[in-house]
């Protein structure tokens, strides 16, 4: 997932400070869904720009706590109440980001991606599904999560790779293998729910994603892989974190490499990242090196 709009986070955290209100502290006894969860890996204070795709990366994680899964099921029904029918973009299936004032939210219409978002929800439900046996959620919701599936497959070009939104053509590793695992998610759980999809059709989705990202993104005289389909993305710099080092590691968590080729990436990563150095890490990206360790079967505490 790349952030783009780091212009638009400026600016909000510019109209915290002239507000005048004490942003800087947590606001404590919150019952919203997003603020639980959230604020068990940072700090969040009376006004804050979250987006659900950040609060999905902690809900990843929080699901391996039993006592947990309550909120990480109460996250998952916000998240669907949320969905589009009909968004800027004339599309269905897609979730924008908001501002928590309290309790409050004041819904922004926009984006980070659209690929990235759908595919790390689809595998987050599952996961869900999985640990818990509950497929209410699906039985419930089955429509808006029919059209997030869609999404991926609407997004996705000749080459085989989903671009991020229809308004910014970019093509990225880390929203690809999201894409990829939220595919693969999708068929799992419908199956799980007895729902009838056409189950020959998204397996060509995934199986074109997977292919695209060896075909197109794999450098072969390295052995890694491009961080996007841009200029600056071709060439990933392994001494650099992010976005190049760290969209590495998404073929790792999303199963798009095979045993071998996960633990070659992995090697790899932790030469220069060792987990020592994570707590210096935005906490979102922290998150998602632990559970990468934890899906190497190693403890991610």
């Amino acid at each position: 997932m790349i952030r783009k709009n780091w212009k638009y986070i400026l600016l909000v955290c510019s109209v915290f400070v002239l507000s005048g209100l004490n942003v800087a502290f947590a606001y404590d006894n919150s019952n919203h869904p997003v603020r639980i969860i959230a604020s068990r890996y940072r700090t969040m204070p009376y006004e804050v720009f979250i987006t659900p795709y950040e609060v999905g990366l902690y809900a990843l994680d929080d699901l391996d706590n039993t006592d947990h899964r309550k909120d990480v099921k109460a996250f998952l029904e916000w998240y669907l109440k949320r969905i589009n029918n009909n968004d800027k973009n004339g599309m269905s299936g897609t979730i924008y980001d908001v501002i928590l004032y309290g309790d409050k939210e004041k819904v922004l219409p926009q984006y980070d991606s659209i690929d990235g978002y759908s595919g790390l929800f689809l595998v987050l439900l599952n996961k869900y599904c999985e640990q818990t046996g509950d497929i209410s959620l699906i039985k419930k919701y089955w429509q808006q999560i029919e059209d997030m599936a869609y999404t991926i497959s609407y997004l996705q070009q000749v080459d085989g790779l989903t671009i991020a939104m229809p308004d910014y053509p970019v093509k990225y590793l880390m929203d690809n293998c999201e894409a990829y695992g939220g595919v693969k998610s999708f068929f799992y759980f419908a199956q799980k729910a007895d729902k009838k999809i056409n189950y020959e059709y998204y397996q060509n989705i995934a199986d074109n994603i997977k292919n695209a990202i060896f075909n197109v993104l794999l450098n072969t005289s390295t052995g890694d892989f491009s961080w996007s389909d841009e200029a600056d993305g071709r060439i990933s710099n392994w001494g650099i974190f992010y976005p190049d080092s760290y969209a590495q590691i998404f073929l790792i968590y999303y199963d798009v490499l095979d045993e071998y080729g996960k633990s070659v990436i992995w090697d790899k990563f932790l030469e220069r990242y060792p987990s020592v150095t994570w707590k210096n890490l935005p906490s979102e990206q922290a998150v998602f090196c632990r559970l990468v360790k934890k899906k190497m079967g190693m403890d991610a505490k």
